[in-house]
């Protein structure tokens, strides 16, 4: 699914739909250590759900800061944003912090989401759980609307796109 006309974007995407079309439910600690399961707390929005490498991806960091400078343009949509990696809530608590983000980073040390989702890069050894950089959009019923896997560590879904895929949503309702 390709979504956007953002220069380049489409030349360096590699878009695959994960094993379903509706929001997976999972379960997964975030950097307080709360339980955040996405699909019953945010029951009646769209979620977007962003895949990151690690705190030590200076290419992740910068995507999430800029998802934080522009999150009022997300929920202006009423999305909720989330992002997952394979660190643990002490890396990620650090994170948050440095990067003042307000928005939940889920921990996934076991792989277990990140495999269920399809973004495991298989590139590095095959003792990690580094995903590959992703995003996938759900609407309010918790169906696919957008999902980019990008192999290129140094490419992400552009904030235009994630808004276009949010305005689509509310302007056509499945």
């Amino acid at each position: 699914m390709v979504f956007g006309d953002d220069a380049g974007f489409v030349a360096t995407q590699m878009t695959s739909t994960p094993n379903h079309d509706t929001l997976l439910d999972f379960r997964l600690s975030d950097c307080t250590g709360k339980i955040v399961e996405p699909a019953k707390d945010f029951s009646s929005a769209p979620i977007v759900v962003i895949f990151y490498r690690g705190h030590w991806c200076p290419y992740c960091r910068r995507y999430l800061a800029k998802v934080q400078t522009h999150l009022p343009r997300l929920t202006e949509y009423a999305a909720q944003v989330l992002a997952i990696s394979p660190e643990p809530p002490t890396t990620t608590s650090a994170m948050v912090k440095e990067l003042s983000l307000s928005f939940p980073l889920l921990s996934d040390t076991d792989g277990s989401v990140i495999d269920r989702f399809n973004v495991r890069n298989r590139f590095t050894s095959a003792a990690t759980h580094v995903p590959h950089p992703a995003v996938f959009v759900f609407d309010a019923n918790k169906q696919l609307r957008f999902s980019s896997i990008d192999r290129n560590y140094k490419k992400r879904t552009t904030i235009r796109t994630l808004v276009g895929v949010l305005k689509d949503i509310a302007t056509k309702p499945q």
